[in-house]
């Protein structure tokens, strides 16, 4: 071999990346991050991803070229010229990739001239790190946005994705009463559209609630703890989103059936709801025990008159209109995806203040545990 046969290996390693270099595309995984994506890109053609990356780039690389990229802990954003580059090189259309990317959305973008990348690191806010996608649905090694979400049971019904920790899996597959759960879940959102989601997001944090004070259910869920691969690798508090989900979904149901019967009667009781929520569940002691707390929260939450006239044209769009304010219609339709009007963070003390508010002191039910964008003091004063 001689220097003018061949080049170098790193002669060749250095050579501009060309379509033909990425002839395996791997298929679009909807709310992907793009570090995500990248990296399976790279992996499937065998290729290093910083020269995937060097590709998308002008200039020399963040960290002098030796970056290694986590997708359990970092994103890769792109400029806008880098996502031509791109989409040049994976030969898909800009369309495509930005459909399934949320990182490709224009507002995400980098506001740089030229070719570029950044890499960042993502927070450690609860729902800010991504959810590990499943193996059984999506391929194995991919990462999804979690968009504010914490935790979601996967489509299939037997894994649970955790964004926590670093991202972590559940397989609840020795559970079926947590699958059944998920089609109960669907069903109620199916009757009552995203407020029945949004229940289902205020009774999680409800039997999060039990879990963590231990006055409820404690041999159940110690039971389903125990089934679940509890032990080095999963603690009992990872477990425990999972392990209380189908009493979330039984308490949801609850929950709507207590508002659609105090339309038809504004005086109803709660008292006697609470007796009867008691009686369903097997807590003798919820009525005036310290369990009715967070449901004192919720009734709080959830004004008999919610101050207006329901409104919109279908019976979904009308249920939607008697939730209380603090709730917001998510983006998308599906499991979890509304948030709960009980901002409370599990894994904290239930009832730790993490910082007061500066515009309403923590006053407002919004705010009782940390400031919150929707304060209505806060919403005043801008």
């Amino acid at each position: 071999m001689t220097q003018g046969t061949t080049g170098s290996p790193r002669a060749r390693t250095t050579k501009p990346l060309r379509p033909s270099d990425l002839p395996i595309r791997v298929p679009l995984i909807h709310g992907e991050t793009n570090a995500s994506y990248l990296s399976r890109t790279a992996a499937a053609n065998g290729l290093a991803l910083p020269r995937l990356l060097k590709a998308l780039h002008h200039g020399r690389l963040p960290g002098r070229g030796t970056v290694k990229v986590l997708p359990h802990l970092q994103e890769v954003h792109l400029s806008t010229d880098a996502v031509d580059r791109l989409t040049t090189l994976v030969e898909r259309d800009q369309e495509q990739l930005q459909r399934a990317l949320p990182g490709l959305h224009t507002a995400q973008l980098l506001n740089v001239p030229g070719a570029a990348i950044r890499i960042t690191v993502w927070a450690d806010d609860p729902g800010a790190g991504p959810l590990k996608a499943c193996p059984l649905c999506l391929e194995d090694g991919a990462w999804l946005v979690a968009a504010g979400h914490r935790w979601r049971p996967c489509s299939c019904g037997r894994r649970w994705q955790c964004g926590d920790d670093g991202g972590y899996l559940i397989d609840t597959t020795p559970l079926p009463e947590i699958g059944r759960a998920l089609q109960r879940h669907r069903a109620f959102d199916h009757k009552r559209g995203p407020a029945g989601d949004a229940l289902v997001a205020d009774a999680h944090q409800v039997t999060l609630w039990w879990w963590a004070s231990k006055q409820f259910a404690r041999d159940l869920w110690r039971h389903r703890e125990d089934t679940l691969p509890v032990g080095p690798k999963l603690r009992r508090r990872q477990a425990a989103p999972a392990v209380v989900y189908p009493e979330a979904v039984r308490l949801a149901e609850a929950m709507d059936e207590w508002e659609t019967r105090r339309i038809a009667d504004p005086g109803a009781s709660p008292r006697e709801w609470l007796a009867d929520i008691a009686e369903r569940f097997g807590v003798p002691g919820l009525v005036d025990g310290r369990g009715n707390e967070p449901l004192n929260y919720w009734l709080e939450l959830h004004p008999a008159d919610p101050g207006h006239r329901p409104t919109g044209r279908t019976t979904a769009e009308r249920r939607w209109s008697r939730l209380g304010a603090l709730h917001h219609r998510p983006a998308e339709h599906g499991p979890f995806q509304a948030r709960s009007c009980l901002r409370w963070t599990y894994g904290l003390p239930l009832t730790s203040t993490l910082e007061l508010c500066p515009y309403c002191q923590g006053r407002a039910p919004s705010c009782y545990w940390s400031p919150q964008p929707d304060c209505p003091e806060r919403l005043q004063s801008t």
